[in-house]
């Protein structure tokens, strides 16, 4: 007689034969987050490489959980088409438990602490970048930053110890490992532990979402910029969410005897997380790539007012604009249009031309006589020497009488 791996509740009969597949929301919800996940990491991949070219610690921070996190909504397909996941315990025979189901098994749930860790990192990476210079905010950010990785990392390290092969490594060690008080049962220490560390979680979660919202209501921001910073924070509020109902589903799969069927509802919400706190780093990067690609070039030949010169026809030759990466880096604001022209060019204009350079802001003393004597005033005019205050090229402009 076959044995199912955990026993069925009162008055189900086991299905051998034709068990029936749970796993299909899982490949159907990782197959439309992943493609998504890929496009965002490929929009801050262009944004760095081509039009901001400068690296933040965020940066390396998140294309290492990137990879990470992809790595980790694949596997879970993978486990899901494998088996036993996407079966009910009783449909699944326990001599059909391999070796390689139960390691399938185990190392998801070891790896779930270390991928959630580095993912609660890139978003405390993403507040220490935007908000670094406020202290409170980058203490609260450190702060999050060791709480969640000492759960998390203990968390794996339970998982290890409790659900471990014994005595050896063969398929019956880790069945025994598996099945195990400690590892299993509604009241052993891996299920009590990673309640606590789902809870840990869900607050982490919601305290990346509370700690930014002081600071970014002290930003004054035009309209688009706001609806961007709200739509960030709106993302992060669905994230909360769904590890708030991961927290839930947690608690009812340990209290069920379905050791793998209730684990498609945590999968499910494991991978909108994921794929949400992927996506939230990289939507301000979406926003500098379009920006960059819908304002107009602004150069020292055109003004707010003038069309875009390479989208008309011209016989006349036209400088070529400073690009548009290189000018945000040396100019914050429309007053700060540099002049390309060389000195030389002006030599051979009257001077009159409109292009004609700023003269430094110097004292216009027209009138020296004028000036009433004092301590700090000579009787006499200062001598008009290239080292004097008063002999500035201005002033010397403004001279009627010449120095014989």
């Amino acid at each position: 007689m076959t044995t199912p791996f955990r026993s069925p509740p009162p008055g189900v009969v086991p299905n051998f034969a034709n068990p029936p597949f749970m796993g299909l929301p899982v490949i159907v919800t990782a197959s439309i987050c992943l493609p998504l996940v890929v496009l965002f990491a490929a929009v801050r991949i262009w944004s760095k490489f081509f039009i901001l070219r400068k690296w933040k610690l965020d940066d390396y921070v998140y294309f290492l959980a990137c990879p990470v996190g992809i790595a980790m909504i694949a596997f879970e397909i993978a486990i899901v088409r494998a088996g036993p996941n996407g079966y009910h315990s009783w449909d699944v025979a326990e001599a059909s438990m391999t070796k390689s189901a139960i390691v399938h098994l185990l190392t998801f749930s070891i790896a779930l602490g270390p991928v959630l860790w580095l993912l609660k990192l890139a978003l405390f990476c993403l507040i220490l970048t935007a908000f670094g210079s406020v202290r409170w905010l980058k203490n609260c950010a450190y702060l999050g930053i060791v709480v969640t990785g000492l759960f998390f990392s203990a968390y794996t390290i339970v998982v290890t110890v409790s659900c471990g092969p014994r005595p050896t490594t063969d398929a019956a060690s880790y069945l025994a490992g598996l099945n195990r008080p400690q590892c299993s049962s509604s009241n052993g220490m891996n299920a009590v532990f990673s309640i606590v560390t789902s809870v840990v979680n869900v607050s982490s979660d919601f305290y990346l979402l509370i700690i930014p919202l002081p600071a970014i209501r002290a930003l004054t921001l035009p309209p688009k910029q706001k609806f961007g910073v709200y739509l960030i924070m709106m993302s992060g509020s669905l994230m909360c969410i769904c590890s708030l109902l991961g927290l839930v589903y947690r608690i009812l799969a340990w209290k069920s005897t379905d050791l793998t069927g209730t684990q498609i509802p945590l999968y499910v919400l494991f991978v909108l997380e994921l794929s949400m706190g992927l996506m939230i780093p990289c939507m301000p990067h979406a926003a500098t790539v379009y920006r960059h690609y819908s304002v107009p070039d602004i150069t020292d030949t055109t003004n707010l007012s003038t069309p875009n010169m390479k989208l008309l026809s011209s016989s006349l030759p036209s400088p070529q604009p400073v690009s548009r990466a290189a000018w945000r880096k040396t100019h914050l604001s429309i007053e700060e249009l540099p002049f390309s022209r060389a000195d030389s060019a002006f030599s051979v204009h009257p001077t009159r031309d409109r292009r004609m350079k700023a003269l430094p802001a110097t004292p216009l003393p027209l009138n020296l006589e004028s000036i009433p004597p004092s301590p700090s005033t000579p009787l006499s005019p200062t001598p008009m020497s290239p080292a004097s205050f008063r002999s500035m090229h201005l002033p010397i402009m403004f001279q009627t009488t010449s120095i014989l």
